[in-house]
């Protein structure tokens, strides 16, 4: 347990909980039991949750694991007392763990952040949160633009896991973002307790900024739905034209085969064998089938 203190407010933070600090909290500040369940595990959606004295909301933010190379959701719980903010971490989270350790620091940034009550001290930990998604929108955007220019420089195979990969990433970042934006709405309507009609402005920013953020995501994910479409048609156009080639070649070695193959017959009249020249000739006729072959398709703009 971390505890850092500004002025009548203090911001608790429980990283990675463990059985006696589910007992700190029940114990010691009389929490619902209905919270007591909820931050001793994971959470799978965002959620918000009134009580008497105290609240509770649940967040879910994207980081990249980079043990896994996955975007993976992280889930950040924020229980509300009249004078403190309990903060419950479950795993790293960099932009997180970097703003803790400023405000374990630097006296300046707790003046700025403890400058309010309970609720503003939340919506400033949360905008930071949300600014630094983007950073992470960015990246995404990035590869998306380079696999457009890859892609329209010519189709490979391997940029169809490559484009698998990016989509998942893409869609898990919007899948983990988008349903804050139902928590954000309610706060910023709610007008009791830690959430007063002062403080809704401060809410409805941040909704606005994680639904620019969904809005973003979701065109990055349609044009790599598009590009996505793209290589497996310029793909399955590439294995056309060899499959047509292929086609052309077996086209005019069956006759030149047939040919040679009348050619071996053992028979007592077998015309040309015999003759001066016997092989070139044969050889002659192969070459002026497969020259008119190859103009015949050639006029069809089969090649």
């Amino acid at each position: 347990m971390q505890r850092i203190n500004h002025g009548n407010l203090s911001l608790i933070i429980l990283k990675r909980p463990t059985g006696s600090d589910m007992d700190l909290l029940e114990n010691g500040y009389q929490l619902h039991p209905l919270i007591i369940s909820e931050v001793s595990r994971f959470t799978l959606h965002p959620k918000i949750e009134h009580y008497h004295n105290h609240a509770l909301v649940i967040f879910h933010f994207p980081h990249f694991d980079r043990a896994k190379k996955e975007l993976r959701s992280s889930e950040v719980d924020f229980i509300l007392t009249p004078q403190e903010l309990i903060l419950v971490q479950y795993d790293d989270l960099e932009p997180l763990d970097q703003l803790i350790k400023q405000l374990a620091e630097e006296a300046s940034l707790r003046e700025d952040f403890f400058s309010g009550d309970i609720g503003l001290l939340l919506y400033k930990i949360l905008n930071q949160l949300f600014h630094q998604l983007f950073p992470q929108l960015d990246h995404i955007i990035k590869k998306v633009d380079h696999l457009e220019d890859t892609i329209f420089q010519g189709a490979d195979e391997e940029l169809v896991s490559e484009i698998s990969l990016l989509r998942r990433e893409a869609m898990s970042f919007k899948r983990i973002i988008q349903p804050n934006v139902e928590i954000l709405q309610e706060i910023a309507k709610y007008s009791n307790g830690f959430f007063t009609p002062q403080t809704a402005p401060y809410f409805s920013n941040l909704m606005s900024i994680n639904q620019r953020l969904a809005s973003l995501i979701e065109n990055e994910t349609r044009t790599l739905e598009i590009l996505h479409q793209t290589n497996t048609a310029l793909l399955s156009n590439k294995i056309s034209k060899v499959m047509r080639l292929l086609t052309i070649f077996s086209v005019i070695v069956f006759p030149l085969t047939l040919f040679a193959t009348l050619f071996a017959m053992r028979t007592e009249v077998t015309p040309i064998i015999g003759q001066r020249g016997d092989f070139w000739i044969i050889i002659g006729i192969m070459s002026a089938i497969t020259l008119a072959m190859l103009g015949w398709f050639k006029e069809k703009h089969w090649l």
